[in-house]
């Protein structure tokens, strides 16, 4: 076998064939890992990064698995002045929320050290490594951290994060009889509340309206996260965004579900579809109807769809809310991995300044050991 980094963009689209094949066989199947996902990842938020995709190929040449890695820095604070190694399109204005390398199922003993020969062999290039929102139950987890604690220093778990999960039934009649009395009770008066008031519908996006649909749904979320509160609105997020729409929802890849008064869309829920996982991504609904919880109702008729097209999961990625632990009845966590160059003056430096900042009153350390 081989170990091949790969440093430019023409090495990069050389994989677009085997890439998805790849992540079918991984034990963890993404979309942020999706070749359109990276892909149009790469052409949108690539000044400043760097490749640094490592493959390990066969004696014929042929990828056997891929660490979608790059180089660079954070887009603010303190950590802009670090080179990191990490996920591709783990840093920057847009970040996967899921994210691991591409090895198949089973082989993570025998492939996963190879991948990780990339920490000590562009050591000279980087500060920190950074790998966030990689899953706890990836097998890649362990021989990762493994690698790093050979050739880095303050290696561990920066930030382990909740993201709770709604365990699907075969059918809303199913699913709404297990959900607590109360809040069962509620979301039937609301909706029917709605309806009586409204000419209120329950659609889901199509190719014929999508236009119109995406640009309704980004003003919805924009009433309730503005520019410089949610990245998903600023214009490069957007068009980012709009362009993987415009492949993914034709395809049944994402979802829009959305609720309608009038025609005009007043809710919905904007997420993607992996296997039989729904993965929730945004959520927007007019100020107006703010007494129907519509948000509430935009994720009733979510899960409703998921469940006509059997999905058994619905991840609501990270993020700690209220109405999240509202619906969940499970839980799994993704982790924000760090570690430093022992040689690199700067990291040492960073990592004093920030031990210093944890011990002043008031401040609480979000480090966990790994």
């Amino acid at each position: 076998m081989k170990l091949d980094i790969i440093r430019d963009e023409a090495g990069f689209k050389a994989l677009e064939p085997c890439w998805d094949a790849l992540l079918e066989q991984s034990a963890v199947r993404t979309p942020f890992l999706r070749w359109d996902w990276v892909s149009l990842w790469w052409e949108e938020f690539h000044e400043g990064f760097t490749l640094a995709i490592t493959v390990v190929r066969d004696d014929h040449g042929a990828p056997l698995a891929i660490a979608p890695l790059m180089i660079g820095p954070e887009v603010e604070g303190v950590r802009r002045h670090l080179q990191h190694l990490g996920f591709l399109g783990g840093l920057g204005e847009v970040k996967g929320e899921r994210l691991d390398f591409l090895v198949p199922a089973g082989r993570e003993p025998e492939l996963t050290p190879i991948l990780c020969q990339v920490f000590h062999l562009l050591g000279v290039e980087w500060q920190a490594v950074r790998l966030n929102k990689l899953p706890e139950e990836s097998p890649n987890y362990p021989w990762i951290v493994q690698a790093l604690h050979l050739c880095t220093t303050g290696g561990g778990i920066l930030k382990a994060t909740q993201c709770e999960c709604i365990r699907l039934s075969s059918s809303w009649t199913e699913f709404e009889a297990a959900l607590p009395g109360k809040h069962r009770r509620e979301l039937r008066r609301r909706r029917e509340l709605l309806k009586q008031e409204n000419d209120f519908q329950e659609q889901l996006v199509t190719s014929a309206d999508m236009e119109a649909r995406l640009d309704e749904f980004a003003d919805l979320h924009r009433q309730h996260y503005p520019d410089g509160v949610s990245s998903f609105v600023t214009p490069k997020s957007w068009r980012f965004h709009r362009r993987l729409a415009q492949k993914w929802l034709p395809s049944g890849r994402a979802m829009l579900p959305f609720l309608a008064v009038g025609g005009d869309m007043v809710g919905g829920i904007y997420g993607f579809v992996e296997g039989d996982e729904f993965l929730f991504f945004q959520l927007g609904w007019h100020s107006r109807l703010a007494r129907f919880s519509m948000g509430h109702l935009s994720i009733r008729w979510a899960v409703e769809c998921c469940m006509v097209r059997n999905l058994r999961l619905f991840d609501m990625l990270p993020g700690t809310y209220r109405y999240k632990k509202e619906w969940s009845q499970t839980s799994r966590q993704v982790l924000d991995l760090e570690a430093y160059q022992p040689e690199s003056l700067r990291a040492a430096l960073f990592r004093s300044i920030r031990h210093l900042k944890r011990l002043l009153p008031g401040s609480s350390s979000s480090s966990i050991s790994a």
